[in-house]
């Protein structure tokens, strides 16, 4: 109920952006007039605190957004870039662990950092966000509105967890053996970070620095210290 909630209020927001308030506007209502665009992320997501148990490897830890965005050129140079989409984020341990459940001596229900008997060929941990992002450009050089022209950008994203997973391969005698484990595992519900872009066109470079942890404050996995950050690095593209 709260997703969808956020999708309506997102696209509510969209409406309001490209509703004529003035006509003397002409030329901004026009610009508020473009279709939106699709656009995809593919990237890489790394643990930032080295200190902590959760060791990735960096290649596998891959990343995969879509979006919906549709730019309002604040100026022939200037733009805002409301967006909503999905985030879906997988890091791969490069130690023999997992994230799993456990029960303390008291009874409850913990999260721990459990050391697997054998090394398996995968074990990750995947999740899924819907995200708001909210980017601003600028754009360089002249054309039509956006095509073609180089540009930097900044921005903000707002994420909420929709789904979580582990998942552990390992092949035995020849037999593939996969255990995939669906739990929130303590992780935060809300992430929020900014982004910095550099492309030309539909084609962008990106980097994502979230400043939410990766669990919650009172749900970090049993006789873990340290509440990892999780950043994003990678390559878009927009489809017009």
């Amino acid at each position: 109920m709260r997703v969808f909630t956020l999708i309506l209020l997102t696209l509510f927001s969209f409406n309001i952006f490209s509703q004529d308030t003035n006509q003397d506007e002409v030329n901004l209502k026009t610009n508020f007039n473009l279709p939106g665009y699709l656009k995809l992320n593919f990237g890489f997501s790394f643990v930032e605190n080295n200190d902590h148990s959760l060791k990735t490897d960096f290649f596998p830890s891959r990343s995969f957004d879509l979006y919906y965005s549709k730019p309002l050129f604040l100026t022939d140079n200037f733009s805002f870039n409301p967006g909503v989409g999905i985030s879906n984020d997988k890091l791969s341990f490069s130690n023999d662990i997992i994230l799993s459940e456990s029960v303390d001596l008291d009874g409850n229900n913990v999260i721990i950092v459990d050391t697997l008997s054998f090394t398996p060929e995968k074990n990750s941990l995947k999740t899924t966000y819907i995200v708001v992002p909210l980017d601003f450009k600028y754009y360089f050089g002249s054309g039509q509105f956006d095509k073609r022209r180089f540009f930097i950008g900044v921005g903000a994203e707002v994420g909420l967890l929709l789904n979580s997973s582990t998942k552990v391969k390992q092949t035995i005698n020849n037999t593939v053996n996969s255990t995939k484990l669906k739990k929130d595992f303590g992780l935060n519900d809300l992430k929020y970070g900014i982004s910095l872009q550099l492309g030309v066109g539909n084609f962008n470079l990106y980097y994502k620095k979230y400043f939410s942890n990766l669990f919650e404050d009172d749900s970090l996995p049993l006789y873990e210290a340290i509440n990892p950050n999780i950043n994003k690095i990678g390559i878009s593209f927009s489809i017009f």
